[in-house]
């Protein structure tokens, strides 16, 4: 039979254990939604370069058009409220968390659209493409190898834990 003060040990290892697998868990879902967001951006910059390209719409009426999904994914983390222009959305995205993934690439690229001529709006809208694409493909890298490390290091430091109080 097990002692009393070893089996508070044996639960709170496995106590300890489980919380750094949840947080593991909540990690992958982070960044998964980090990456979610950011090729959420990159499609809403393609669409608003295509219909400056070909209809040369307004800002107003692409805004408008563009497909709910590809906003929701893009304001993920952030307050949900009825869109109705470039600066209501820029200060919609302000209340979550995107800055870290481009975030600054995309406000300026925002803060700029509409205020141009049509070449100069393709231009920007190129430049933030190839931008963000940079910033995915470098997160799409980055990102498998900083979880495992956390994960290892986090295992680690539970099982240290778990043999000194053992």
């Amino acid at each position: 039979m097990l002692s009393l003060t070893l089996a508070a040990k044996i639960s709170g290892a496995v106590l300890l254990f489980s919380s750094v697998g949840a947080v593991a868990y909540r990690n992958k879902k982070r960044d998964a939604l980090r990456l979610r967001r950011l090729e959420a951006q990159l499609r809403f910059v393609r669409f608003v370069r295509q219909r400056i390209d070909r209809y040369l719409s307004p800002i107003s009426d692409i805004l408008r058009d563009c497909d709910e999904d590809v906003i929701g994914e893009m304001m993920i983390g952030c307050e949900r409220e009825d869109l109705f222009d470039i600066d209501g959305l820029r200060s919609l995205l302000l209340t979550g968390e995107y800055y870290g993934d481009g975030g600054k690439i995309f406000d300026a690229f925002l803060s700029s659209l509409g205020s141009s001529y049509r070449e100069n709006e393709i231009a920007d809208c190129d430049a933030c493409i190839k931008e963000l694409g940079e910033v995915r493909d470098r997160l799409q890298k980055e990102l498998p190898r900083e979880r495992k490390s956390r994960n290892v290091l986090s295992f680690c430091f539970a099982a240290a834990i778990v043999i000194i109080f053992f």
